[in-house]
């Protein structure tokens, strides 16, 4: 049975258990469910179901015509293999974009999502996953609902390979993303270690820079922040997107102004100090006021940012009478992290 033929070009490759350690002239054939190599009139087949890492990514930011390489880990003849695919970064570009296509599209996956709003608050559903060099579509399986994701939106993702956790936790991916309007947060759990390692390479090639958005250059001293919010979605937010905006920012979050108090006597006590507080305004128990209230009189050089969606005039002048650093309002999209990070740089001055 004759199969589709989705992409083929030349290239330099060096295939281990192979070539030893020789890099040869090879055809490079990719149908619908393997790729073809043609080395010195032998032929060897990788199918798509048995890679499971691609070890380089390449960039689209380096020039046209110069050369780059992929390097594919897969399972063959009951051990582990590579190939090391070596050509011009355009071809391999394109060869990248029809690989995850292969190796994602149709993976059923468990998905929830959150926008920065609050508002919007869905329960796991089972979404079949497709990517494309610009979006991630999941599509649900049981409803109507379909998810979308802009590559060039995506400002943030984590997954086990670049955060702690422990050996029991399912293979997710969590990615924040920038629609325009607001931040969302979609935490997708992938079947297997695999599907997550493969989908966490997607994410980081071509299209992501490998340099953080708004990270800043130059002094690197800490600015230790101490985050006071109940919201536990806002908190996590805060840190992420913050913490793009400068790699000097260092996050101690509470839940609670009584949490935030024990904190600061912690850090007392031994001798350190943060260099700002930033808290939300309408908590349980003591609110932001009422906090800020309990700093000056403990604490009464450290800058305090109060950062609230609650912007009644009322809470702004009662705030500023009891000596506030600065106030930012909660919105709904980056430019309110932006905002904060400038506000809490000029307050450690």
């Amino acid at each position: 049975m004759s199969r589709s033929i989705v992409a083929h070009f030349h290239a330099e490759v060096e295939l281990s258990h192979s070539t030893e350690g020789r890099s040869l002239q090879s055809r490079i054939v990719v149908s619908d469910e393997r790729i073809g190599v043609a080395i010195d009139g032998t032929k060897r087949t990788i199918e798509f179901s048995s890679i499971f890492d691609i070890v380089q990514g390449v960039s689209r930011l380096r020039k046209a015509g110069s050369t780059e390489t992929v390097t594919l880990a897969f399972w063959g003849d009951n051990q582990r293999e590579t190939i090391s695919i070596s050509t011009d970064v355009e071809v391999l570009v394109k060869f990248q974009k029809v690989l995850y296509r292969k190796l994602l599209d149709g993976i059923e996956v468990v998905a929830t999502y959150r926008s920065r709003t609050g508002e919007e608050k869905r329960e796991r559903h089972t979404y079949q996953l497709s990517v494309t060099s610009s979006q991630i579509r999941l599509r649900s399986t049981e409803t109507d609902h379909q998810i979308s994701i802009r590559r060039d939106g995506v400002t943030k993702f984590k997954t086990p390979s670049n955060s702690p956790t422990d050996g029991d936790q399912e293979p997710a991916a969590v990615i924040y993303s920038d629609t325009g309007n607001c931040i969302s947060k979609t935490t997708v759990c992938m079947p297997s270690f695999r599907a997550l390692n493969l989908f966490g390479r997607y994410l980081r090639a071509d299209l992501l820079s490998t340099d953080e958005i708004g990270t800043t250059t130059g002094s690197k001293d800490t600015i230790e922040v101490l985050l006071v919010d109940d919201d536990p979605h806002d908190l996590e937010m805060a840190e992420v997107f913050l913490k793009e905006q400068s790699d000097r920012f260092s996050f101690t979050s509470v839940s609670s102004a009584s949490e935030g108090l024990d904190a600061l006597n912690q850090l007392n006590n031994s001798a350190e100090f943060f260099d700002c507080i930033v808290s939300d305004y309408q908590m349980p128990g003591t609110d932001g006021l009422e906090f800020l209230t309990e700093i000056r009189e403990r604490y009464p050089n450290v800058p305090f940012i109060l950062y609230t969606g609650q912007g009644s005039k009322k809470v702004i002048k009662q705030a500023i009478l009891d000596d506030v650093t600065d106030y930012v309002e909660k919105g709904v999209g980056r430019e309110q992290y932006q905002i904060l990070s400038e506000r809490i740089r000029k307050a450690v001055r």
